[in-house]
């Protein structure tokens, strides 16, 4: 809600202090209705209170976005800073073999703009700085502090590889083979590959076509191309399933007008089962390499405005048919051209 008052206007408790609640209440619906931020807007009686809450914070001085606290330069929060060690990013591999959850992980507070009061505590005696190890000096709470062990735990050393190491004079040799050069030619001939297709799979293809490949190469390019055929394969299946089961039962019941139903039509049916259980091991886990949202998993949100999608056949079977037509496809989600081939 906080995002929709911006985008209609209202920065901070100034801005929202000298608007009108029936004005305020029409340009948050316009602005809903191109963002779609919000379920539900709330009332014109119920914007008004929060008016007259930014008028009597307004009157006591505070005018930052919603009454927003600047805790950087508290006397507390400077003696807790000084004595802190430097941060250490925790990889999701880390957190996965500890078994720490991702709901376990505090949100992080900003000390320039808090809301209310932040509990802080701060060790300073008996801190000996060292250059060689970083302790960490701060004391949270609970669901912190186990993160905070795991962020300081002592990291295994990669060891230097001796064989790599070349003296000048060899380095300077031009008759002695240079493993360096190689080992760099090789890693920008991956990274040229995993940005661009190679020119033989685009020749002879005009640019502004959508057979032409484009796009960072997938990590995983099998699983996403039979994904997309799977997820094909249900979307007819399941609705054909439907009927053939419907009709296979009218003909049992002896219906006249279905006595023509062929016996075969169970295979429909059956194939729900089949392709269904496909779909959930394989199309299930098709993501998109960039942004790492499920390829041919419906989501009720925003999608990107350069998606696949055609009219009644939504977002999912529009994505699976480009990209078992053409080889690529863009994310719905982040929009990122993705390609299948070399």
């Amino acid at each position: 809600m906080v995002q929709l008052l911006d985008a209609a206007g209202c920065g901070n408790v100034a801005d929202l202090a000298g608007r009108e609640a029936g004005e305020l209440h029409a340009a948050l619906l316009k602005a809903n209705e191109h963002l779609q931020l919000h379920s539900t807007i709330p009332t014109a009686e119920k914007i008004a209170t929060w008016i007259d809450e930014a008028r009597e914070l307004q009157e006591d001085g505070q005018t930052d976005a919603y009454g927003l606290v600047n805790f950087e330069y508290d006397p507390d929060v400077l003696e807790m800073i000084a004595a802190s060690p430097v941060a250490v990013p925790v990889s999701g591999k880390s957190l996965a073999a500890k078994g720490v959850p991702v709901t376990a992980i505090p949100e992080a507070i900003l000390l320039t703009a808090a809301r209310g009061d932040i509990s802080i505590r701060a060790t300073v005696k008996g801190l000996k700085k060292s250059k060689d190890a970083v302790q960490p000096a701060t004391t949270a709470s609970s669901p912190s502090s186990y993160v905070n062990q795991i962020s300081f735990a002592k990291r295994k050393k990669e060891k230097v590889n001796l064989d790599r190491l070349r003296s000048t004079a060899e380095f300077l040799d031009p008759n002695i083979e240079n493993a360096f050069v190689e080992d760099k030619s090789k890693a920008e001939d991956r990274l040229s590959l995993l940005r661009a297709a190679l020119p033989a799979t685009n020749r002879g293809v005009a640019p502004d076509s959508r057979r032409y490949i484009r796009g960072v190469l997938h990590s995983h390019p099998r699983s996403v191309y039979w994904g997309a055929w799977f997820t094909i394969a249900c979307h007819f299946f399941i609705p054909a399933g439907i009927l053939a089961a419907v009709a296979l039962l009218l003909k049992d019941n002896g219906t006249p007008s279905f006595a023509w139903v062929p016996e075969w039509f169970l295979a429909f049916p059956l194939g729900v089962f089949i392709w269904g259980f496909l779909y959930l091991t394989v199309g299930y886990a098709a993501s998109c390499r960039i942004c790492g949202q499920r390829c041919f998993v419906p989501k009720n949100c925003l999608k990107n405005r350069k998606a696949h999608h055609i009219r009644l056949l939504g977002y999912v079977l529009s994505l699976a048919l480009h990209i078992v037509l053409f080889g690529w496809f863009r994310c719905t989600f982040c929009g990122t051209p993705v390609r299948l081939k070399q």
